[in-house]
Order: C-alpha cells, then sequence, then structure tokens
C-alpha cells in the first residue's frame, strides 16, 4: 500500500487536498502522526522517531454519528493547524468530563476519545523511509542487507519454519530485525535461499528476488 507522507496540515488548502484524497489516510512529518478519516470520524495516531511497536501509540478519535462537519469545525477553530490541534487534544483530561475543557465548550456535537492505538505495525515513517532497496546480490549476507530485502519487499518463495503450512508474519520479523538485530543472524544456503534464525533457532528461508523495490512510502507537499 502507498502512504503518503505529507509534510505539515496547517492550511485550509492543505486539509482540502487531504479531504478531496481517495483514501484520506497519509503520515503527517510535523507534528509526526498518522491520519486517518474513517467515515465521520477523524483519528490520529501520534508517533515519534523511535516508535517500533504501534500499540504504545496515542491515538485520538474525533467526530460524531451524523456528519464529519463537528470535527471540521473543530480544526478550523485551530485556524487550520494541525498543530494546534494536536497541542490542544493533549490539553484534555479524560479522567473527568472531557466537555468541561476550554478547548472543546464550544463543540457540543463532537465526540472525543483518546486510547492506543492496537496495530503494533504502525511505527515512524523515518524507521522504513531510511532503509534503502537491494539493487544487487551482496557478496555477503548480513542483517542490515536482509532488512532492505524485507522492508521492500525483494523477496519469493518464502518459509516459516515454525508453521511451513502458516503464512510467515513478515512485517512482525521486519519488526523484530530492527527492534533488536543483534539476536539475529542470516546463512545463504547453497541455493541461494536465505536462512533467518533468532536467538539461534530458525525463522524463515526465503529467496532474495532483486526486482523493482515495492513503494512503502510517497513523500508529497
Amino acid at each position: 500500500m502507498h502512504i503518503p507522507v505529507l509534510n505539515q496540515l496547517e492550511t485550509r488548502t492543505d486539509w482540502v487536498s487531504f479531504f478531496r484524497r481517495e483514501r484520506s489516510y497519509a503520515y503527517v512529518q510535523q507534528p509526526l502522526c498518522l491520519i486517518d478519516l474513517q467515515s465521520t470520524y477523524l483519528q490520529l495516531t501520534l508517533l515519534d522517531n523511535e516508535q517500533l511497536d504501534g500499540r504504545s501509540a496515542i491515538k485520538y478519535s474525533l467526530g460524531s454519528r451524523r456528519s464529519v462537519e463537528p470535527a471540521w469545525r473543530l480544526i478550523k477553530s485551530c485556524n487550520w493547524q494541525l498543530s494546534v490541534l494536536v497541542a490542544g487534544l493533549n490539553t484534555l483530561g479524560f479522567d473527568s468530563n472531557v466537555r468541561d475543557n476550554s478547548f472543546l465548550q464550544r463543540h457540543t456535537d463532537l465526540t472525543v476519545r483518546k486510547f492506543f492505538a492496537k496495530d503494533k505495525q504502525i511505527i515512524a515513517p523515518s524507521l522504513i523511509g531510511q532503509i534503502t532497496p537491494t539493487t544487487r546480490i551482496p557478496s555477503e549476507w548480513n542483517i542490515s542487507s536482509v532488512k532492505s530485502l524485507l522492508s521492500h519487499q525483494q523477496y519469493k518463495d518464502c518459509i516459516y519454519l515454525p508453521a511451513p503450512k502458516q503464512p510467515a508474519p513478515m512485517k512482525a520479523i521486519l519488526l523484530r530485525l530492527i527492534d533488536s538485530p543483534q539476536s539475529w543472524t542470516v546463512q545463504t544456503s547453497h541455493d541461494g535461499s536465505l536462512l533467518l534464525f533468532y536467538r539461534n533457532k530458525g525463522i524463515v528461508q526465503l529467496t532474495p528476488d532483486i526486482k523493482k523495490p515495492v513503494a512503502r512510502l510517497r513523500t508529497t507537499g
């Protein structure tokens, strides 16, 4: 999936362009977050550049059952600045009536929820974007070159060794490689396939397929 990376959402023009996308879903670099319009609710997942497990990320959901208009009015009241919106949401106290906060007092038809994101695989775009694709077979495979293969899906004939009949959880494996590379080793088989081991336990076997990489992130204005 192509995930756009926006530099900012700080003007009315930025927001109109975002809402007019085929799917209003993108990373924003400043403030760093994942923003997603789900029907009539705007969802904001706050990230940091070291985020390796999306389940620890704070997520806000704001909107109403009938229309996205209440969320739109809140954005407008923040002078169309996502940075102001995020700062205001972070001031809210959810241990009492959230509407008592001055930030929301004029928005009586707006529902705001705060919770932890449930998707472990949501990570900061910089952690993926800085991994460049592989352009040739290296003389010796290491964990860094394997991360490139997995990040850009430059492999085939993947076998999940603990359960060969099941699909290999490649995204989870990539996150583990990023998080704890020292715990992984790689071996090359005589047929050119790679064996990945986590703490000396075989995890996955795959064959490098050096081709045009699958786009992960796409930076836009």
